[in-house]
């Protein structure tokens, strides 16, 4: 869980860097053929750039490359940089959120198994009981040490 958040706060700080990018206008360039196919180049090299790295899934890649969910290949490298970096940070969210699902589901799996112990132990001293009403003796000090009384040790009948 902590890789998570890690990875999280990372793509957090990544996409907050492009939260003032908002304010400024999106540079005008020329819009000619060449400019639309280097921006789509400039999309899929960044979208292939962050798949290697891990940050974008096949299925994520799929859309790039097929220009749906919101890829656009006209717009500006900016504004796709920008989309790129959100949709890092919201993939690292739901990662992080699923492994503190797991962590909290180990823990209540963990709690479970440590009361179960505690109601065999409870249940298994009481059979004992049972078994052997008399109390057990308790331990005596001799010359200031302290050492178990002699128990005599409780054993299962014998079949045969």
């Amino acid at each position: 869980m902590e890789q998570a958040w890690v990875g999280y706060d990372e793509a957090d700080a990544a996409a907050r860097r492009f939260s003032g990018a908002g304010a400024l206008p999106t540079p005008r360039t020329p819009h000619t053929p060449a400019e639309y196919a280097a921006r789509e180049r400039y999309l899929h090299r960044a979208a292939m750039a962050a798949y290697w790295r891990g940050d974008l899934t096949m299925a994520q890649l799929g859309d790039v490359f097929g220009h749906r969910n919101g890829w656009d290949p006209r717009r500006h490298p900016v504004e796709q940089e920008v989309s790129l970096s959100r949709v890092v940070r919201d993939a690292r969210l739901a990662d992080y959120q699923a492994a503190a699902g797991r962590e909290r589901a180990a823990w209540r799996d963990a709690e479970l198994a440590a009361e179960s112990a505690r109601t065999l132990a409870e249940e298994a001293y009481a059979a004992a009981c049972r078994l052997r009403p008399h109390p057990v003796p308790v331990r005596r000090a001799v010359r200031g040490v302290w050492r178990p009384a002699v128990v005599a040790r409780w054993r299962p009948a014998r079949v045969g």
